[in-house]
């Protein structure tokens, strides 16, 4: 049994990345999520961890721009692994199949700027094509005409038309 998890925490160790015998890349680190409880004792900082692991193209771009300490937002597949310690003791394992994710935290921006940078050849970096151009002018115009079709139906409401709950 498997359900979908969003999980906003900070990596606890290096991303290490893998391939299967077909050449698939499989990334595998750990993240940590704090929540803090308040109880008759007070406020109690709880941490739970999670195994995760990515596929693909995926897990190629944790492993090169993720690395220890590092702020994540994951959402994928979460499953429950119980195991054995080495005293034999039932334990059980938090584990999740990554299937999007989002970086967080201070370094994201210098991390997206990064990743960015490499996709642009060097010489096409500050350079726009003219059907870029028109192509970002038609949402900008396309955005500012939607705009003003809803503040036209704001302005529309009698005096007396009272907003409700869930109303916008």
């Amino acid at each position: 049994m498997s359900t979908t998890i969003s999980i906003l925490g900070n990596t606890g160790r290096d991303v290490e990345l893998r391939y299967t015998p077909q050449g698939t890349p499989v990334a595998n680190f750990s993240i940590a999520s704090n929540t803090v409880r308040n109880t008759a004792q007070g406020k109690q900082k709880k941490t739970d961890w999670y195994n995760v692991s990515a596929f693909g193209k995926q897990g190629e771009t944790l492993a090169k721009y993720v690395s220890k300490g590092d702020q994540i937002l994951i959402r994928g597949k979460l499953t429950f692994n119980p195991w054995l310690d080495r005293e034999g003791n039932a334990r059980v394992s938090a584990d999740v199949v990554l299937q999007d994710f989002e970086f967080a935290g201070g370094n994201a921006a210098k991390t997206v700027q990064d990743a960015a940078e490499e996709t642009i050849p060097a010489q096409e970096n500050n350079q726009m094509t003219a059907a870029e151009e028109n192509v970002i002018e038609a949402e900008i115009v396309e955005d500012s005409e939607e705009r003003a079709e809803m503040l036209a139906a704001v302005h529309e409401m009698d005096a007396g038309d009272e907003v409700f709950a869930g109303q916008y």
